[in-house]
């Protein structure tokens, strides 16, 4: 009679196990998609700030005031891209290779390239919450970034503020 209470324990605790498992990885899975859902709200209010109270790039050594156009249409396809893939730390970096499009100090996107690849880190903070991003070479994010930050725009000039 014991070997069947015994057998009775064991299906239980594996039953426990299997529902505290199974409740973790649809805990887990919420989250992220709460979490994703988050960013693309915190690239709005981004965008708005920007468009608002002007947004700055830096690169090579150069800053610009980024026009509102610009602006708009570079954080609406570059930064909202929906195959990016989360990591948790990104490789050092010099400040000399990277973009850094800023509203203030406490909203920057900063995007370094990856030697060799077209791909990209997105470092980001936004509202106070930073996270860091991998987006692969397909986008061309670097290299369509700078068509919006040159002095040049890509829709209307934007306006130089210093230069080495």
């Amino acid at each position: 009679m014991s070997g069947s209470g015994d057998v009775m324990k064991y299906v239980t605790w594996i039953i426990l196990i299997l529902f505290l498992a199974a409740l973790v990885f649809f805990g887990c899975l919420i989250g992220s998609r709460v979490d994703y859902y988050q960013y693309e709200k915190h690239v709005v209010s981004f965008t708005s700030k920007g468009i608002q109270n002007g947004a700055t790039a830096r690169y090579d050594d150069k800053t610009v005031m980024i026009n509102s156009a610009n602006f708009e249409v570079m954080c609406n396809k570059l930064f909202t891209i929906s195959e990016r893939d989360r990591v948790r730390k990104i490789p050092y970096y010099s400040d000399n290779e990277v973009i850094a499009v800023e509203v203030d100090e406490m909203n920057y996107i900063v995007i370094i390239p990856i030697p060799s690849s077209k791909a990209v880190y997105l470092e980001t903070r936004l509202d106070g919450k930073k996270r860091n991003f991998y987006v692969s070479d397909k986008y061309r994010i670097y290299e369509r970034a700078i068509s919006y930050i040159q002095p040049e725009g890509f829709y209307g000039p934007n306006t130089l503020l210093d230069e080495p």
